[in-house]
């Protein structure tokens, strides 16, 4: 299916995967599809969003998740171009504590993937004057081979008006059915929205347009979130960008202020100024908001975009952070110590020496590990300026090493070269 699809394509540029690294179909199909396409189409870009678990003992759905995950992790180290990590711990903390939602569902952690997604793709389906293509969005982010693994942060942060309704409800009233709902579920709207203005700007809404529990008292609240489906927020390019380097929004659980960024691209979507970009530029090297590795240029790229039409949007102006940093190797350490806990107990290995690449020897485990172990020892020099030299494991050639008089090979190849110019 996947050849047929690729020879009917009038331009093919890369593929885009997405699956889990935890459970069983998506660690061990995407894995397979991973180095098939690697294997076909070697010289065609392969993008994934790989969706990490959660670690914690509590949140566990699987109990052979980090054999998985060591597994999967040596496939996209090897044979994907870009990983955009999809952290479910840090998804759930967002819509717990951001988004205000108790208990936040497979429906409401999807919309906020399914928002990244289409904000990460959308200076490839609406084209402007850079980044327009999957080469150069994954050559800007990716300065070293290896190091692909990307995270992502976006801002401000809204849940679609479905995320909480039910099929019974959506004949009623759309004022009434926004308000009711949210708050059956338990969602504070003032905090459903980072960026909710002043609350006396719904004032306007009648009472009997919102739900009885919700009157008096607590009414404009129940009035800022039954008008929040038709209200568009005034965000300035200003607050966007400073907000996009806070780790409170990024959609990764690890801590953004211990390491330095390899490479950042800020996605701006709206009716932007370039003359506010540049100013919001300078106001971050000031305020030195972000740090970058001491041995390559800062790479901070800002991409502006113009919104789909076919999309109603609550905000004027929305950003996407894209960020190859440091800190990624932290997901990596948490991976690895799951699984040498449960791996030095020599726990659940039965089910995979039924496989035939585990029926001989457990080899693979140890390679996988290996080359996890790696790529975080590598994040943690690329902090570093000295990571040029990292990994060279043989020193160079000394002078008394060099042969005293040229050898055959030598003279045969002197003989090709041209003579030196005549001064």
């Amino acid at each position: 299916m996947i050849d047929r699809e690729a020879d009917n394509s009038d331009s093919l540029e890369g593929f885009v995967l997405t699956h889990s690294i935890a459970g069983g179909t998506g660690s061990g199909m995407g894995s397979y599809l991973l180095e098939r396409m690697n294997d076909h189409y070697p010289k065609k870009l392969v993008q994934s969003y790989s969706v990490f678990p959660n670690w914690e003992e509590d949140q566990s759905d699987v109990v052979v998740q980090p054999y998985n995950s060591v597994l999967t992790l040596k496939r996209l180290a090897c044979n994907a171009d870009c990983v955009v990590v999809v952290d479910n711990t840090a998804l759930n903390r967002i819509a717990v504590d951001r988004l205000k939602i108790p208990n936040p569902s497979v429906h409401h952690i999807n919309s906020l993937v399914s928002t990244v997604m289409a904000s990460s793709t959308i200076t490839l389906r609406y084209p402007g004057y850079a980044n327009n293509d999957l080469c150069g969005l994954v050559a800007s982010l990716a300065p070293t081979p290896r190091c692909h693994f990307l995270m992502t942060g976006y801002t401000p942060l809204t849940l679609a008006a479905d995320t909480t309704t039910t099929s019974e409800n959506k004949g009623e009233n759309h004022h009434h059915n926004t308000a009711e709902q949210s708050y059956a579920n338990e969602t504070s709207p003032p905090s459903a929205n980072i960026d909710s203005p002043d609350t006396d700007e719904f004032e306007s809404i009648p009472d009997s347009a919102l739900p009885a529990s919700r009157r008096g008292r607590n009414a404009s609240y129940a009035r800022a979130d039954a008008a929040s489906s038709n209200l568009v927020r005034k965000t300035s390019v200003l607050d966007v960008m400073r907000r996009l380097t806070q780790p409170k929004n990024m959609m990764v659980s690890a801590n953004t202020r211990k390491g330095c960024y390899l490479a950042l691209l800020n996605i701006i979507q709206g009716d932007v100024d370039p003359a506010e970009v540049h100013k919001a530029l300078l106001r971050i090297r000031e305020r030195r908001l972000v740090s970058f590795i001491p041995w390559g240029p800062a790479s901070f790229n800002v991409a502006l975009s113009r919104k789909s039409p076919f999309v109603h949007h609550k905000h004027k102006v929305s950003g996407l952070l894209m960020a190859n940093h440091t800190c990624i190797h932290q997901l990596f350490a948490k991976t690895l110590v799951a699984y040498d806990r449960i791996r030095k107990r020599g726990a659940f290995i039965d089910n995979y020496r039924r496989e035939p690449m585990f029926a001989n020897s457990l080899d693979e485990f140890d390679d996988a590990r290996e080359t996890v172990a790696s790529l975080k020892d590598e994040y943690l020099c690329a902090e570093t300026p000295d990571y040029i030299n990292w990994g060279s494991n043989q020193e160079p050639a000394s002078a008394d090493l060099l042969p005293d008089h040229p050898t055959q090979d030598d003279s045969d190849l002197a003989a090709l070269m041209p003579p030196p110019p005549i001064s």
